[in-house]
């Protein structure tokens, strides 16, 4: 949430982690009831406040331009000069932009109260939860009627100015807003031709005339004038231009710093000096012109402003202009820092004393200015207050300090200023008791992390929930942060209960001939950069009228779903979606569409509507494959405006299992175990570029022997050939001749019948007698070796290169149910390429249709498995498990995923964090996890099972005896090893209470 917040408005919204903490402890019902009340209040006096903002400011330019906003008679603007209505369709921009913020924060607080919500239901009972949830849909009508009126009136007055600017464009400007709204009788009847030719000398003429002598009358007639004359670009008057210095504020974007305080300087050496104190003067919102000067970046102007308000003239001290607050609390150095404008906080700076007056302390102190530039991630303007010393004792309401926010926001440099200053290093905030250490875990900022710990920051300090900073770490995956902390994590840490996470899975029900549709609104690769729902083309057609993102809503429903189901949601989708997506049921997937359709309260039909015809977007390849890009980007379009932008979205279908073979009678259930048991990694060890010879992976001889040395489980990897024949083998790709081949591939045939031996080698290269097991690499292997150096990002070797491994024929699945006895339980990973893999290895980025890939492995594990076998499906593909999910219940599944040891480009792969959560949403029976975390935090292990999943781990620490210990003490229940022997004698003697 926090990157959609308005980083000023920090301290207003919904303290959601302490919500969060308080529901996870499960107070007393009116504990918690009365900490929403007490977030509720927050909301509701920010937002009334903003309202009173608004409304201020749009009366002001009511006041200003003679018009009256959302009037039932609104103004007539034909005729009025462009210039003019450029002006006051920038005032309006800047008012709807005010409106648009508050909505998003009601967004943001709305979604806020959700989610808690949502967690609640988890903890309480139905009657408790509906308590809170009254108190929850209270605080989201007060958010939404507040402010809700004005955008639809200023986008009336925008409509009506931007028809009349569509039709002066081609006419002559006859009338000027400013001068009616003054009274056109006070002006010469040439004043709109003068000012329109910019004739100052005829104009100056027809004032003479019509005033010949000074009086009150003329001045403001001059001073009018002047702001008309500035509006039209006109350069002859600069003798009125000191009746309009607050003006200046509005008319100066279009200058550069140093030209407009050159115009500016030009206008103060015309003031007599009474009249420099009206830079002194306040307009309807309290703000004086050094307010305009500074939330617009002019910083000299704002130099002009304070050196001229040092005349002896002046009865207030140039101190006292600076910090001057204007009826919103807010002073010019407020502005500057909001708006990050660098030069003028430097200036506002260097005019700063110590103590403004004697008698009370410096306002700027009770300011969180410090906090607003490190959130607004305006890093020079942050450090430049930090070396002032000014806001470094700020404490926000949940208990943070700067070095808090600075840790969030990876400020390292900030960071090292901060501690200098003796900002406490090891402050805990309220809420969750986290220290700026592990903020900068959480967030993810390693060199941060490094900074805080050569600072003193203490990694022995756990949070309220016993956490360790090495902890979030791990949960979260970075490796990066879990290698430079040196301290081991928690040996146990606090976790939910799983038979209530368990509620949290998301598959509908259905019959056992419907399909399942999962549909995400996003993209789910982290590589693309796509905005899901950009209306960008509509906007331009209705420009300027302002549709923002927090006043759309998405709807979806699948035409030909059983259910009959529309779901909706409110843009921007502000909460993590990549393990919630929509879920459809259909009877026949290939002849549903699934309908979008973007609405808005500001209008009232719907802007845009999108349909996707499903079957056509999966045949392109021909029957049984897919591709592995599964987002799609799709038109909107409406019946006016035709094409109004486009819809991005992910989906994939699960089919039911229809084959012959019928699973087994009795589910099999995943049991937790009280010790750990050992994996044989594609069964003894997985072969590496070492140069000796090894047992070849997933063979029956190293599947064997992996037995024989203990292991209790066997682990192998299953693909596809092309001609739809289950296999065991790892790669992707597999050598052949004198390249790597796609094993769906295959160049010469079926791989099941491609054993290596002599026959598949160049007969140029044909030894004369048959080498050794042990002899070394002949030249034709080495040229091999060489030459896949070049053209793939693996190293030079293949587990199907001969003299690297003892190897055999391809063994497919079938073969290896009947080869080794139905006691020996089986662990079948379904090596399913995830776009990333095939990206990485210069494959083809399609694949076997999932369902044809599963069903295909479900048909021959249904029929030779054996009623005894114990079998675990595990995949690092999301789409593979949630399909399997769908098909069958007989089996358990793992989600496996790879820590973050390399960057798979889908959130649902990141860490151990996102794989718990997503084998709770599809009911799967754990995850299987790259080892790093469990080692380096070894209480995840307990986090993780006492939710009720299983555990699992692989990797190269595995082959560390040290560390399969820690994670046998740690209590993980399946470890894939590859020295399988050792291990389960390290073990053995373990247990034995050997050393």
């Amino acid at each position: 949430m926090h990157r959609w917040r308005v980083p000023a408005w920090t301290e207003y919204y919904v303290d959601y982690s302490r919500l969060k903490a308080l529901v996870n402890t499960k107070p007393p019902l009116v504990d918690l009831k009365e900490a929403i009340r007490l977030e509720i209040d927050i909301v509701d006096t920010f937002l009334s406040a903003q309202d009173y903002k608004v409304e201020a400011q749009i009366e002001a330019l009511n006041e200003h331009w003679g018009i009256k906003i959302g009037s039932m008679e609104p103004t007539k603007y034909h005729g009025i000069s462009t210039l003019e209505l450029e002006d006051l369709q920038t005032s309006l921009l800047e008012c709807a932009h005010e409106v648009t913020q508050c909505h998003l924060y009601a967004k943001v607080s709305h979604d806020a109260f959700s989610r808690i919500f949502d967690k609640a239901a988890i903890r309480y009972s139905s009657e408790e939860v509906s308590d809170i949830n009254i108190l929850s849909r209270l605080a989201c009508h007060g958010q939404s009627s507040s402010h809700g009126p004005w955008l639809p009136k200023l986008n009336a007055t925008l409509q009506l100015v931007r028809e009349a600017m569509e039709h002066e464009e081609a006419a002559t400007p006859s009338r000027s807003l400013l001068l009616e709204h003054f009274g056109m009788h006070h002006f010469p009847p040439e004043t709109i031709q003068y000012l329109r030719e910019d004739d100052a000398i005829h104009l100056e003429a027809a004032m003479n005339r019509r005033y010949p002598n000074p009086s009150p009358e003329r001045q403001s007639v001059l001073a009018r004038l002047v702001q008309v004359a500035i509006i039209h670009r006109s350069s002859g008057y600069d003798d009125y231009l000191h009746r309009i210095i607050q003006q200046l504020g509005r008319s100066q974007p279009h200058l550069d710093s140093p030209s407009a305080a050159n115009s500016f300087h030009q206008i103060l050496k015309l003031l007599h000096p009474s009249q420099l104190l009206l830079l002194q003067s306040q307009d309807v919102l309290g703000r004086l012109p050094l307010h305009y000067a500074a939330r617009l970046g002019l910083d000299g102007v704002c130099r002009e402003i304070i050196a001229a308000v040092r005349n002896p003239a002046f009865e207030t001290s140039p101190e006292q202009v600076r910090v001057c607050p204007d009826v919103f609390g807010l002073t010019p150095l407020d502005y500057a820092v909001q708006h990050g404008h660098t030069r003028v906080v430097e200036l506002l700076l260097s005019e700063h004393k110590s103590r403004i007056l004697s008698d009370r302390p410096d306002p700027v102190e009770k300011l969180d200015i410090l906090a607003t530039a490190i959130s607004s991630k305006f890093t020079d303007i942050a450090m430049r207050l930090t070396q002032e010393g000014w806001g470094v004792h700020f404490v926000g309401r949940s208990g943070k300090t700067v070095l808090h926010l600075a840790s969030e926001h990876g400020l390292s440099a900030l960071v090292k200023g901060l501690v200098a200053l003796e900002v406490d290093v090891n402050a805990q905030d309220s809420a969750r008791g986290w220290t700026p250490l592990v903020t900068a875990c959480v967030h993810g900022h390693a060199d941060t992390v490094e900074t805080l710990l050569q600072a003193g920051a203490d990694a022995s300090i756990p949070d309220r929930q016993g956490w360790l900073p090495k902890d979030h770490a791990a949960y979260r995956g970075d490796i990066k942060i879990i290698n430079t902390i040196k301290t081991r994590g928690s040996p146990s840490l606090s976790s939910k209960l799983g038979t209530q996470l368990g509620e949290a899975n998301i598959l509908p029900r259905r019959s056992s001939t419907d399909s399942v549709i999962f549909v995400y609104p996003v993209t789910l690769d982290l590589f693309k950069k796509v905005t899901e729902v950009d209306v960008t083309p509509y906007r331009r057609r209705i420009s300027s009228v302002q549709i923002p993102d927090t006043y759309l809503d998405l709807s979806i429903y699948l035409v030909g779903d059983r259910n009959q189901q529309e779901h909706k949601i409110s843009l921007p989708v502000i909460s993590e979606t990549s393990d919630q997506p929509w879920c459809f049921t259909a009877s026949d997937p290939d002849s549903a569409a699934i309908v979008f359709k973007i609405t808005s309260s500001l209008e009232e039909k719907p802007i845009g509507t999108a349909v996707a015809l499903l079957g056509s977007l999966k045949e392109g390849l021909g029957a049984n494959r897919e591709s592995l890009i599964r987002d799609f980007t799709i038109p909107l379009v409406s019946d006016k405006y035709g094409h109004v932008g486009t819809v991005v979205f992910t989906f994939v279908v699960a089919r039911p299992f229809k084959r012959g073979q019928h699973p087994p009678r009795d589910p099999q259930i995943l049991k937790l175990e009280s010790s750990s048991t050992i994996g044989g990694h594609r069964g003894n060890g997985q072969n590496d570029s070492l140069p000796f010879l090894q047992v070849g992976e997933n063979t029956l001889q190293s599947f064997r022997t992996a037995i024989d040395h203990g292991a209790n489980v066997v682990e192998f990897d299953v693909q596809l050939t092309k001609d739809n024949i289950p296999v065991i083998y790892h790669d992707f790709l597999f050598t052949a001749i004198n390249d790597a081949k796609s094993i769906s591939k295959p160049p010469h045939g079926p791989p099941r019948r491609l054993p290596w031996d002599e026959r598949d080698r160049p007969r140029a290269l044909l030894s004369s007698r048959r080498r050794s097991l042990c002899a070394p690499l002949d030249s034709a292997t080495e040229a091999l070796v060489s030459e896949m150096e070049f053209t793939l990002n693996h190293p030079g070797y293949k587990p199907s290169l001969r003299s690297h491994s003892i190897r055999e024929p391809f063994v497919t699945l079938e073969e290896l149910f009947h080869s080794l006895p139905e006691e020996v339980p089986f662990d079948i990973e379904l090596k399913y390429p995830m776009l990333y893999e095939a990206v990485d290895s210069q494959m083809d980025t399609f694949a076997s249709e999932v369902n044809h890939f599963l069903d295909t492995i479900l048909t021959v594990t249904y029929a030779h498995a054996g009623p005894r076998r114990r079998v675990i499906f595990s995949s690092f593909s999301p789409e593979i498990c949630m399909v399997l999910a769908v098909k069958q219940q007989s089996y358990p599944i793992l989600f496996l995923n790879d820590s973050s040891n390399w960057p798979t480009g889908d959130m649902r792969a990141t860490s151990l964090q996102t794989a718990v959560r997503f084998a709770h949403r599809f009911g799967l029976a754990g995850v299987a996890m790259a080892s790093e975390p469990f080692v380096a935090s070894p209480g995840l292990v307990e986090f993780v099972r006492n939710q009720g999943l299983y555990t699992a781990s692989y990797g190269p620490l595995n082959d560390d005896v040290s560390c399969v210990e820690i994670q046998a003490k740690a209590g993980v229940d399946l470890i894939i090893v590859n020295k399988v022997k050792l291990v389960k004698q390290v073990l053995s003697n373990r247990e034995n209470g050997q050393d």
